[in-house]
């Protein structure tokens, strides 16, 4: 039960918001899973999300609420969609490497942000391929610039013939919250997330003792396999944590100007609006409401931004 006081224990005992529940989306079971071929035998799961309404942002009680999650308002996603169930995967991304002989940006940069054995940093030589840890085909591929990302989905599209693209920062919060109107799409507590997302836990805490951290262990310190954690209420693994997320949205300040139906972000800018937080991320980073921004020049955000891709249905 929501109260009037928002409070965040990063020790992992209390974490409420002060909301009113508003209209959420329906939560009716997914229908009609989605399989595409990605060729040499490999394909991509995805789950169809239904139609609906929800109140997207955060109110000012919510602890580490931003100005940029406001003004908390009712959106309408009028039609239903498909997202792939977990995030696009090395062996995904490599299908299409081979099949269009692609370079990513980083490659072309011949740098990325990346693992440098104490930090994320600027790395000579480093991309999708060299992160700086180990990963194995099922794990979400990363050091992926929007570009990239919206590559995968140009070529998706002509192979299977749908339209696949990356999803609107609105269909992102409304697949992430997946009918609930708390602080994460398991609760409003801490405690709760155990067993639902790869983040930083007392896991990484053994390696990077200054962390602020989950109240729990994880069994991952970087990247784990993707729909390792439990999904959420539409099937959805991942959603929070493991990478970050490209959405197709320039980033906009705040929503003071946001359509209330099927938004799509302002018509030009300079950033790109990313979501979800990463194997890294503290609680604050992690809301279902956060929102980060990140420069499309240059390699300069793909240090940990992975791809979930929308289908968009007949």
């Amino acid at each position: 039960m929501r109260t009037g006081l928002a409070v965040l224990s990063l020790c992992g005992m209390c974490l409420l918001c002060g909301a009113e529940p508003g209209p959420t989306s329906s939560t009716r079971p997914a229908r009609e899973p989605l399989v595409l071929d990605l060729g040499q035998g490999t394909t991509l799961k995805l789950v169809r999300i239904p139609a609906g309404k929800f109140t997207m942002g955060s109110p000012k009680t919510e602890r580490k609420h931003s100005k940029t999650e406001s003004p908390l308002r009712e959106v309408t996603i009028s039609r239903d969609f498909y997202m792939s169930r977990c995030e696009i995967t090395r062996g995904q991304f490599a299908a299409f490497v081979k099949a269009t002989a692609f370079t990513t940006q980083g490659e072309r940069d011949r740098w990325a942000y990346a693992w440098d054995g104490r930090k994320w940093d600027k790395v000579k030589g480093a991309s999708w391929r060299k992160v700086g840890h180990d990963q194995s085909d099922d794990h979400p591929v990363v050091c992926i610039a929007w570009s990239d990302a919206v590559a995968f989905c140009t070529w998706l599209s002509g192979k299977t013939g749908r339209t696949v693209r990356l999803p609107t920062e609105a269909e992102w919060e409304y697949a992430c919250r997946a009918g609930t109107q708390t602080i994460f799409s398991w609760g409003d507590t801490l405690a709760e997330g155990k067993g639902f997302c790869n983040v930083a836990d007392t896991t990484a805490r053994q390696r990077f003792r200054r962390w602020n951290i989950f109240p729990w262990e994880d069994g991952h310190v970087f990247t784990a396999p993707v729909g390792s954690f439990k999904p959420n209420a539409f099937a959805l693994h991942d959603m929070h944590g493991n990478v970050w997320e490209w959405c197709g949205d320039w980033y906009a300040r705040d929503y003071s100007k946001a359509a209330k139906v099927d938004p799509t972000g302002p018509p030009a800018g300079r950033h790109r609006v990313i979501r979800g937080g990463s194997w890294m991320s503290s609680p604050p980073f992690v809301r279902s409401a956060y929102r980060r921004r990140c420069d499309v020049r240059g390699s300069g955000c793909d240090n940990m931004a992975g791809i979930r891709v929308v289908v968009e249905c007949k």
